[in-house]
């Protein structure tokens, strides 16, 4: 696996993150009240700790010309001289994102980058640095 460095952005964290952990954290306390054995508190922790650790996971970094995206620890790098479009949206879409309401919508000029007419949807911290960084390389990026 080839080793990326650059400036790292976390993935933003707001009040639908916190309501999501809420809802698993509320989820794992009801087992707590049962008399059901020790198990389903067990295995409703460790669902806890897998949505923490998959929030955790998600950050970006810009490395050279790279977007790269980490979702899980797994990175995989965009090219930044492809990015056609930034644009501020509310998509709901599954994405390596924590938030749901501070999220950019990325499109290339490429469809094979993505595999897919839908754009790359991410939630980072500092947008507009993050804009102004990805256009100090790519100035033809629409914002």
């Amino acid at each position: 696996m080839e080793k990326f460095g650059g400036i790292r952005y976390n993935s933003r964290w707001d009040g639908s993150t916190w309501c999501i952990l809420g809802l698993v954290a509320v989820c794992c306390v009801v087992p707590c009240f049962l008399d059901d054995g020790i198990w389903p508190t067990i295995v409703c922790l460790v669902m806890l700790a897998f949505v923490l650790v998959t929030f955790l996971s998600i950050y970006y970094r810009i490395d050279g010309d790279k977007l790269v995206v980490y979702s899980f620890f797994i990175p995989t790098a965009y090219p930044i001289d492809k990015i056609k479009e930034i644009k501020p949206t509310k998509s709901v879409l599954s994405s390596p994102a924590t938030s749901l309401t501070h999220r950019l919508a990325i499109t290339f000029t490429d469809r094979k980058i993505l595999k897919s007419y839908m754009p790359l949807i991410i939630s980072p911290v500092r947008q507009e640095e993050f804009i102004r960084h990805l256009r100090s390389i790519n100035p033809e990026i629409k914002h």
